[in-house]
């Protein structure tokens, strides 16, 4: 809830936007507005971001405002995917995805030269493109290499050996109790 996130200054860290707030009159130039330059390349480059999330060529010229709102979301995703960010924060980017754009996201995010944060329930789309899991497990954050299948086995063997050792630790305790009982009325 409270702290402070220090990173360096060339450090870009893009968001999927969740709020639908367009300033442009097409879904192209609104996702362009993302770019740090409006050069011709990099229309091309936000017109094959668009295309991967199922805009069409026709999509292009169209107002973002006529779009239902999962499509508007891919328009914020598009543009946070632009700004070329390190680290690349996904809150449920699967939503409003059908199974091309999906794939297409799960084929870009397993290239992207950055870190990702990913939160989703779609585990079967997370496990094809992790490399770490990470969870809150007794009040604490637990992160583990690989999947979250590894990850829950993790999390039963962790289980095991702390109800060993809880079992083990009252076992002496009741010992030690039993000596302290046998022998504080002697010197």
């Amino acid at each position: 809830d409270t702290g402070d996130i220090h990173y360096g200054k060339s450090y870009k860290v893009g968001f999927l936007d969740q709020h639908i707030k367009f300033t442009e009159d097409t879904v192209l130039k609104e996702a362009a507005t993302a770019l740090p330059k409006g050069s011709e390349l990099d229309t091309y480059k936000a017109e094959a971001l668009l295309f991967g999330l199922g805009f069409t060529a026709e999509d292009m010229d169209r107002s973002p405002a006529e779009f239902s709102g999962g499509f508007q979301l891919r328009i914020n995703l598009v543009k946070s995917l632009l700004q070329e960010p390190d680290l690349l924060l996904l809150d449920e980017p699967t939503n409003y995805l059908d199974i091309l754009s999906l794939n297409w996201m799960r084929s870009f995010l397993k290239d992207f030269n950055g870190e990702v944060i990913l939160i989703t329930h779609d585990r079967h789309f997370m496990d094809s493109v992790v490399t770490h899991t990470m969870g809150i497990h007794r009040e604490k954050l637990r992160k583990i290499k690989g999947n979250t299948s590894k990850y829950y086995e993790q999390l039963a063997l962790d289980e095991e050996i702390y109800e060993k050792t809880r079992i083990n630790t009252e076992k002496k305790v009741k010992e030690l109790q039993t000596f302290v009982d046998r022998f504080k009325a002697k010197n």
